[in-house]
C-alpha cells in the first residue's frame, strides 16, 4: 500500500515536470485588425476585458504572433492621458558684429546671426553674470543685414535679487524667418547707490554739534557674456496615467454579528485599483475595507487590502461626498467590501463600479503581414523582448495608430494538454494525497500490529 502511494506521487511529479518542458498551449486567439497602408505605423491594441478575464495575472501569457506564426515583440503599458509640451531647444548662432552709439557711448548694438542650417527662432536669451538691474531692449531682423524690421518695441529684461530671486532674461519673438537680429539696448549702464556711506560728525564738549552723511553714486554698465537664440518644440508625452471604469457584479448581505455590511464583488479580472459606491443615503461616515481571497492550503481567508472613509453630508449650501474606496492595483475574480455600521442603520447602496487603469500592446507591424494576439496560459513563461525602438519613439514624441481586436475564439480543447502543474498546486491533489498518505500509515500500523500479536501468540504456545 505505500509502494502504491509513492508510485502515485512520484508519477504525477514525473508527467508535471515533463509538462513544464512542453510548448504552453494557449487556449484563445483574436485577430489584431488594423489597415494596412503599407507604410511604417506604431499600433497600439488595447486589451478588454475579454483578454483580462482569461489572461494571467501578470500577463505573461500574452503573444503576438503574425501569419506565420513567428513571435513579434510588443511593448506592454498603461493606457495615459496625452499632452503637448513646449520645449527650448537651441539655435545656433553667433556674434558677428557690437557697436556703441549714443553721446557718451550709453548704449550699445549686438548683431547676431543664425548659422546656415539653424531652425528659426522663436526668441533670444541675454546672458549676464549681473544682479540686481533693469533694462530695455529694442529687437529688429534681417536677412540681408540691409533691410531691417522692428519685431519687439521694448521688452524688459530684469534681475531683483536685491528683494527676492526673481528675473527674466528671455524675450520672446514673433513668428519669423530671419537670419539676422540686431538688439539694441540704448541705455546700457544704471546708476547704483553705494553701499557704504560717509559719515561726517562735528563734536565739541562730548556734544555733536554737527552731522553730515554722504551718498556715494557709482555707473555700473551692463556686461553681456552671450546672447543665446532658441526655437520651440512641441512634444507630445504621456500626462497620466488614465482612468477607467469597469461593470462589476455584487450582492449586498447584512452581518448582524459584526454589525457590518458586505458586498461581495464579481469582476472579470479587470485590472482595479479601487472601487466607486453610489449610496443614497444623505448623511452618513463609515469605516470600510476591501478584501480578497486568500487561500493557503486547505483553507481561504480573506486578507485586507484596502480601507477607508466613505461620507457624504448634505445640509443647506454644503453638498460633499466620498464614496470611493482605494488598494493597490489588483487581478482578482472576487472581492468584498465590509462597510462598518455599528448601530447604525445600513446604507442605501445603488450600485458598485471598478475602477482602475487600463493597458495596451504595442508593436512595430511589418507591411503585407496579419497578426494575432494568443492567450490563456498558466505555464508560460515571461517573454524577455527588445522593447528599445519603441520606447524610442515614445520618447521622440511619434503617436501610435490604434488597432482593435476581433472575436475571441477558443482553440480546440484536444489541442490543449492537461495542466498536471495546476493539478499539483490544487486543494483536490493535496487532499487526495492526504487521504492516501493516512490510509497508508493506518494500513502500516495495522501490519505492525497483526506481527506484533503473531508473535505474542507464538511466544504464549511456546
Amino acid at each position: 500500500m505505500i509502494m502504491i502511494a509513492k508510485f502515485a506521487v512520484l508519477s504525477c511529479l514525473f508527467l508535471s515536470q515533463a509538462w513544464a518542458n512542453e510548448t504552453p498551449a494557449y487556449r484563445f486567439f483574436r485577430p489584431v485588425l488594423a489597415q494596412d497602408n503599407g507604410q511604417q505605423s506604431l499600433l497600439a491594441v488595447p486589451l478588454d476585458s475579454a483578454v483580462y478575464a482569461n489572461s494571467a495575472a501578470d500577463f505573461r501569457d500574452l503573444r503576438l504572433t503574425d501569419q506565420n506564426g513567428v513571435e513579434t515583440p510588443y511593448f506592454l503599458e498603461k493606457i495615459a492621458s496625452q499632452k503637448t509640451v513646449s520645449k527650448r531647444l537651441a539655435s545656433a548662432s553667433k556674434t558677428i558684429d557690437l557697436q556703441k552709439f549714443g553721446d557718451e557711448d550709453e548704449g550699445f548694438v549686438v548683431t547676431v546671426q543664425l548659422d546656415k542650417n539653424a531652425a528659426n527662432a522663436d526668441g533670444l536669451s541675454l546672458v549676464t553674470n549681473q544682479h540686481d538691474f533693469e533694462y530695455a531692449l529694442q529687437i529688429h531682423g534681417s536677412n540681408d543685414g540691409e533691410n531691417w524690421q522692428l519685431l519687439v518695441e521694448r521688452a524688459q529684461i530684469y534681475d531683483y535679487s536685491r528683494y527676492m530671486r526673481v528675473g527674466n532674461h528671455d524675450v520672446e519673438l514673433p513668428a519669423n524667418s530671419f537670419r539676422q537680429f540686431k538688439i539694441v539696448v540704448a541705455k546700457a549702464s544704471q546708476t547704483r547707490v553705494a553701499e557704504l556711506l560717509e559719515l561726517t560728525r562735528t563734536v565739541r564738549g562730548g556734544e555733536e554739534l554737527q552731522r553730515q552723511e554722504t551718498t556715494q553714486l557709482s555707473t555700473e554698465a551692463l556686461h553681456v557674456e552671450r546672447i543665446e537664440l532658441w526655437h520651440n518644440v512641441g512634444e507630445t508625452v504621456a500626462d497620466a496615467d488614465q482612468p477607467f471604469d469597469y461593470p462589476v457584479s455584487f450582492k449586498i448581505k447584512r452581518d448582524a454579528e459584526q454589525k457590518a455590511t458586505v458586498i461581495d464583488v464579481d469582476t472579470l479580472r479587470q485590472p482595479l485599483n479601487g472601487f466607486k459606491l453610489q449610496i443614497m443615503t444623505p448623511n452618513f461616515s463609515r469605516q470600510a475595507e476591501v478584501q480578497i481571497p486568500l487561500t493557503q492550503g486547505l483553507e481561504t481567508q480573506m486578507q485586507t487590502i484596502g480601507s477607508g472613509t466613505l461620507e457624504a453630508l448634505h445640509y443647506q449650501d454644503i453638498n460633499r461626498e466620498q464614496t470611493s474606496i482605494g488598494f493597490p492595483e489588483q487581478r482578482q475574480a472576487r472581492y468584498r467590501i465590509v462597510i462598518h455600521d455599528q448601530d447604525n442603520p445600513e446604507l442605501q447602496v445603488n450600485t458598485v463600479a471598478g475602477s482602475g487603469p487600463g493597458y495596451q500592446l504595442l508593436f512595430l507591424p511589418q507591411t503585407g503581414l496579419s497578426y494575432q494576439l494568443k492567450y490563456g496560459t498558466e505555464t508560460a513563461a515571461a517573454p524577455r523582448y527588445d522593447t528599445a525602438p519603441i520606447q524610442e519613439l515614445l520618447r521622440r514624441g511619434y503617436r501610435s495608430n490604434s488597432a482593435g481586436l476581433g472575436p475571441e475564439t477558443e482553440i480546440s480543447a484536444a489541442v490543449n494538454h492537461f495542466n498536471f502543474g495546476q493539478l499539483l498546486n490544487s486543494r483536490w491533489f493535496l487532499g487526495i494525497a492526504i487521504v492516501l498518505m493516512v490510509i497508508a500509515l493506518a494500513w502500516s500500523l495495522f501490519r505492525v500490529g497483526k506481527r506484533v500479536a503473531n508473535l505474542s501468540d507464538s511466544s504464549d504456545r511456546e
